[in-house]
């Protein structure tokens, strides 16, 4: 038989470090003062209250004025302004910013690095990054410092981050990160295209001696055996000093026989396996991959041809590898394999596929994979999973397309008519499957039950799940149990069935699992078009996470509260259709969901849950349970650009004209940057509460202005358009626009100047 057919609310949130927003009097400069109108004295002045005692408030109160002049300057003249600030004053900056580390200083870091070519003539460069990693070291938040080093290679110019910058946090981590944050962050280097060395590992090593120094016990053998394990997937090669460290941490202790024993597991693992030579080759081929990065690929062919061939190095698959590894166009594969005379291998093909894709380019990434088909190209799981998880890609409000669903399924049937269903694992993380791997399958099923048209993909799930069976490919790990569960959750027909469905497979679950399957559960309708999930229920799957001993993580709670803000979105725009009852019942889950937030001690809220739980308050109406929580967030410092359109969305809806002008007022005392859509958010509430007048003079006469470095855009036109043909005010409105605002006219699309035209 097949497997498929087998089958607080309370006062507030809890005590928070206070942050103090305003600007010390001492450094408070106005924007409109004699500084703000001469480039050459804000930069020096900003340069000097660098040595001040509070240089952040320094930066915040003069960069966006020398920002703002600096603007001015250039439209004022044809001849391009010498820079004001240098390169070291400017990594000044972003060191200091980064030290202090909190959210308003991340975000003028974004806005120093998008100037710096544009006004500064600055090009950014790795060593930039690595000014701010080490100032955000010194600030001490590691998943800050981890999700900056994830989102480099994705960023506006992209960087590989170097193990150089790594290993200076994976040092830091020694002092402020569990041991199994330590290995999480080596685990995902590879997503960035930094692969883990020797000296990576010892970090590891190092971090799981520092837990048994604190906890004071002496970790058994098995504990390091599963790092070797790591290393060995890794591909690492024996090291000396790998062997004495793992030796030396037991004997020191008095552990001979351990010592004895992980020593004699690491000879066996490595020794044998590599030579002199092959650390050779290690050395060249990140010589090759430096100079791709930094120069080109026609560099690194050159530096090949001229300097390492003649040392011995010769053309093979990991040499086209180190070359290829930042490349992006089929035209640069072909050049290597050309200049090189060596033949690309489906591993090849699969770097270029997946570097256009974090690049952000599906359609080109799609075509290069139908020119690999083409060239002969026999497919892997290297090659096609990138495709799919783009393809299969997912979030909680936008299910993957039935085209995308459909493209997806057609080129795994081309990986799984390439290879005969086979039992062997890969060997190392270097190497992959010939055919479909869990990988593969656990795309495929999550992409499947996230679509709206589950009648048409809960067959051709049920064959994949066959699929896995062929492969020998376990069921039993958690995504795949999720994505099981998910499946026939979303065809029970009431809520005691979903839960037999999860009770069934519960024990294969971890915490991504359960989130995956909480999501579920909470769009569960049996039926009904607005159905509101039973808490009793949601919070009993919860339970079973804490006696399955997992972390309880904010995430539990965004994922409730989110359904909840959808539901009360609906009901709204469909008040007429809507149950009896259902508003004052959203209401109440609502309060009750935030008591259990509160009161829950394993859970430390983030701006992400507290901006969830206000969005969902100012959905519902609820204006002051809503604005308690901006209040307290404001008060806490532990707010951000969501969280500020949020309330002022939630002013404009409830007339609370006061409440709107008094955050604003106590945000731009603080210097807190708006951006574009915090802009376009004020603007609508101040629409909204029947004042047109200011909001046509936040458009017209502020926004772009003095410190203000956003200008608006054709939707900040959009708005005040819409509100004034509301208010009979269009002609006023259009009129004004093509006054002050010559250049973003021009941009209106016929139908927004239409008034004017008549």
């Amino acid at each position: 038989m097949s497997f498929s057919r087998g089958l607080i609310r309370l006062t507030g949130l809890r005590n928070l470090p206070r942050v103090q927003h305003h600007v010390p009097r001492s450094i408070a400069v106005r924007p409109n003062s004699t500084v703000a109108h001469d480039v050459a004295g804000l930069s020096s002045a900003l340069v000097h209250r660098l040595h001040s005692q509070n240089p952040v408030s320094a930066i915040h109160t003069y960069y966006p004025a020398l920002v703002a002049e600096l603007q001015k300057t250039a439209t004022t003249s044809s001849s391009r302004p010498p820079p004001s600030l240098t390169y070291q004053q400017l990594v000044t900056l972003l060191d200091v910013l980064a030290t202090s580390g909190r959210p308003a200083d991340l975000q003028r870091i974004e806005e120093i690095l998008r100037h710096m070519p544009s006004m500064f003539g600055i090009d950014i460069t790795i060593d930039i990054h690595t000014v701010i990693i080490r100032g955000l070291i010194k600030y001490g938040n590691d998943h800050t410092i981890h999700r900056w080093l994830l989102s480099m290679p994705s960023r506006p110019i992209p960087f590989t981050p170097t193990l150089e910058q790594f290993h200076m946090f994976l040092d830091a981590c020694l002092e402020i990160s569990p041991f199994k944050f330590v290995r999480h962050v080596i685990r995902t280097m590879r997503q960035t295209g930094c692969k883990p060395t020797n000296e990576t590992f010892k970090y590891l090593i190092r971090s799981r001696w520092d837990v048994a120094s604190q906890e004071d016990k002496v970790p058994h053998v098995y504990v390091f055996t599963s790092i070797l394990d790591d290393m060995k997937l890794s591909n690492m090669y024996y090291d000396l000093s790998i062997e004495d460290l793992l030796y030396k941490n037991y004997a020191e202790r008095g552990f001979e026989k351990w010592a004895e024993e992980i020593r004699a597991q690491y000879r066996t693992r490595f020794l044998d396996d590599q030579s002199l030579h092959k650390r050779q080759e290690v050395a060249w081929n990140s010589e090759l991959s430096r100079a791709a990065q930094s120069e080109g690929v026609t560099a690194a062919i050159q530096l090949f041809s001229s300097k390492l061939k003649p040392k011995g190095c010769t053309a093979s698959p990991e040499v086209l590898r180190a070359i290829l590894r930042h490349s992006k166009s089929i035209e640069e594969l072909r050049a290597v394999e050309k200049e090189l005379e060596y033949p690309l291998t489906v591993d090849h093909w699969s770097i270029v596929i997946t570097n256009v894709i974090r690049a952000g380019n599906l359609t080109e990434a799609l075509s290069i994979y139908q020119k690999s088909k083409q060239a002969g190209v026999v497919p892997d799981a290297a090659l096609v999973h990138p495709l799919l998880k783009a393809l299969c890609q997912w979030t909680t409000t936008k299910s993957p397309s039935e085209e995308s669903l459909d493209n997806a399924l057609a080129i795994y049937r081309d990986l799984a008519e390439a290879a005969e269903p086979s039992s062997t694992p890969k060997e190392t993380y270097d190497e992959h499957s010939v055919g479909p791997d869990a990988g593969i399958y656990h795309t495929l099923l999550r992409g499947l039950v996230s679509s709206p048209n589950l009648e048409k993909y809960f067959p051709i799930a049920k064959d994949l799940l066959d699929d896995m069976e062929t492969h020998k490919i376990s069921t039993s790990d958690s995504l795949t149990a999720s994505s099981i569960i998910v499946l026939f959750m979303r065809r029970a027909e009431t809520v005691s069935d979903a839960l037999d469905v999860y009770y069934g497979l519960r024990s294969s679950l971890d915490e991504k699992g359960y989130a995956i399957v909480l999501n579920a559960f909470c769009k569960l309708n049996f039926g009904d078009e607005l159905h509101i999930p039973s808490l009793s229920s949601y919070f009993e799957i919860v339970k079973d996470m804490r006696r399955a001993g997992l972390e309880i993580t904010v995430e539990v709670y965004t994922i409730l509260l989110h359904q909840l803000a959808i539901i009360a979105t609906k009901s709204r725009n469909s008040a007429a259709q809507a149950p009896a009852g259902l508003h004052d019942q959203l209401i109440m889950t609502t309060r009750r969901a935030h008591d259990f937030l509160t009161l829950d001690a394993a859970v430390s809220p983030d701006e992400h849950v507290w901006n969830q739980l206000m969005d969902t308050y100012q959905r519902l109406g609820c204006f002051g349970d809503a604005y308690r929580v901006w209040d307290t967030m404001y008060l806490s410092g532990r707010f951000n650009h969501v969280s500020v359109s949020i309330i002022l969305d939630a002013c404009g809806y409830a007339g609370a004209w006061q409440v709107a002008k008094k955050i604003c007022t106590q945000l731009f005392r603080d210097r807190f940057s708006f951006n574009l859509h915090n802009w376009n958010t004020w603007v609508e509430c101040l629409c909204r509460l029947g004042r047109l007048n200011d909001a046509l003079k936040v458009v017209c006469t502020e926004m772009g202005k003095n410190q203000n470095t956003v200008a608006p855009d054709v939707e900040s036109a959009r708005i005040l358009i819409k509100f004034a043909r509301r208010d009979n005010q269009e002609a006023i409105a259009l009129e004004r626009l093509e006054r002050y605002l010559p250049e973003l006219w021009a941009e209106l699309p016929k139908d927004l100047r239409a008034a004017v035209i008549e």
